[in-house]
């Protein structure tokens, strides 16, 4: 197997890259740990033993949480070094750095109307042949323009703003120890939501997230702005007075979200041509099932090509095992955005929003959380990605509870007006 990565550099547990998102805080949710610690237990040695924290996201809500909602915290950079690590020590495995790839090498598949991906070509001209390409080059993969070229592709792509800003620094305390955890790693505010995240090496990082189209937020670059807005949650306050900033704000700007789909009516647009990660669908960094959803998609795509030889059936096979397994945690969240940030602009308009019978469920999950352990077990189980979100919401009387219990949870969200005053002030 043949790696081509455009980065020139050998990743490092040191912040890199050049990139925004890639200094951004991270943490692999419990069904990401899960597969690395059943395929690759290396892989999870070597991000301990370069500080990797393992963390528990219900350990601030329970007593004794259960060990199946065990993350683990570390930055990506760190994550990255770990898997480079272990690679290079398999014999099967070739990695070139500093090579990008310029086009794609087609040719014909078995079905005469339908393109196939031979190879590729790389920026520096050099042609490799292959049996199957694997596009895991993000977000921002070139591999859809490439795809343009070849007329008979329809590609087809669920596309929207994703509109999110982020705003986030790295705390760390003097002796390495962690503040304690909220109930919550995430919570939403009128204008807001607020990330608290663990991380390697004694450091956690604090994240504030606000919609794109609210102007008078952008003031939260400045170091000053940022800590008095910070200080004004909760779940924040303890984190910030707890060790010292070592970074000033990262500022970064959310993916859009979007969903490539290599399958038209039943069949492949193209064989020979499969995506991962971030390149097969990207989805709102807040919830950080980006690293996830990638390890998930690996497995299944290993799977994929032990069972079968025919290239148009791997595709069929890993598109549809994939789409089984995350599509629906894809959807919830893009429907969950769409009515946040349509949320946020009817605020800052002054107004109320209402949204679907969808979006009155989700905010009564999201209220009764803490005040329901059924609730609970069923919002930790969508956010660990172990259940989805369907299931989860199917078990008897979650939602039910949720509802009822919705108009007795305690007002905990800022309000807008009281937001403004301190960022404006």
């Amino acid at each position: 197997m043949t790696v081509l990565d455009r980065d020139s550099a050998e990743p490092t547990a040191r912040d890199g890259q050049g990139m925004s998102r890639f200094r951004q805080p991270h943490l692999l949710l419990p069904r990401g740990l899960a597969v690395l610690e059943r395929l690759l237990p290396e892989v999870v040695a070597a991000i301990e033993n370069s500080g990797g924290r393992r963390c528990n996201l219900l350990a601030g809500a329970r007593a004794e949480p259960d060990r199946r909602y065990e993350a683990m915290a570390a930055r990506r950079p760190l994550l990255e070094a770990a898997l480079a690590v272990v690679a290079a020590h398999e014999p099967n495995i070739e990695i070139r750095r500093g090579a990008g790839v310029r086009a794609l090498l087609t040719g014909h598949s078995r079905r005469s109307c339908v393109p196939h991906v031979r190879g590729v070509t790389t920026e520096g001209g050099e042609t490799l042949e292959a049996g199957l390409v694997v596009d895991a080059s993000g977000c921002d993969s070139p591999v859809s323009a490439m795809l343009g070229d070849l007329r008979r592709v329809q590609r087809s792509a669920v596309r929207t703003d994703a509109g999110f800003n982020y705003y986030s620094r790295l705390f760390r305390s003097a002796d390495g120890s962690l503040p304690a955890q909220p109930a919550w790693l995430l919570d939403h505010h009128d204008s807001v939501s607020t990330l608290a995240l663990p991380g390697d090496n004694g450091m956690w990082s604090l994240t504030l997230v606000v919609s794109r189209r609210d102007w008078v937020m952008r003031l939260l670059y400045e170091e000053d702005v940022w800590n008095r807005a910070a200080a004004l949650f909760p779940e924040l306050r303890e984190w910030i007075t707890y060790g010292e900033p070592i970074t000033g704000v990262l500022t970064t700007a959310g993916p859009a979200t979007r969903r490539r789909h290599l399958i038209s009516e039943g069949r492949p647009s193209v064989t020979g041509l499969v995506s991962v990660g971030d390149a097969w669908a990207t989805t709102n960094p807040m919830f950080c099932q980006g690293m996830s959803m990638a390890l998930v998609q690996a497995e299944l795509l290993r799977d994929a090509l032990r069972a079968q030889a025919d290239p148009e059936k791997i595709i069929l096979r890993y598109e549809e095992a994939a789409q089984a397994a995350l599509g629906p945690f894809y959807d919830t969240l893009r429907f969950w955005e769409r009515n946040r940030l349509a949320e946020i602009y009817t605020r800052i308009r002054g107004g109320r929003f209402y949204g679907s019978a969808g979006w009155t469920t989700a905010k009564a999950l999201e209220a009764a959380k803490l005040a329901d352990p059924e609730v609970l077990t069923a919002m930790g189980d969508i956010g660990s990605m172990l259940v989805s979100p369907e299931e989860a919401l199917a078990r008897p009387g979650v939602v039910g509870r949720a509802m009822s219990l919705r108009a007795d949870a305690p007002a905990t969200a800022l309000r807008r007006a009281e937001l403004l005053g301190v960022i404006t002030r």
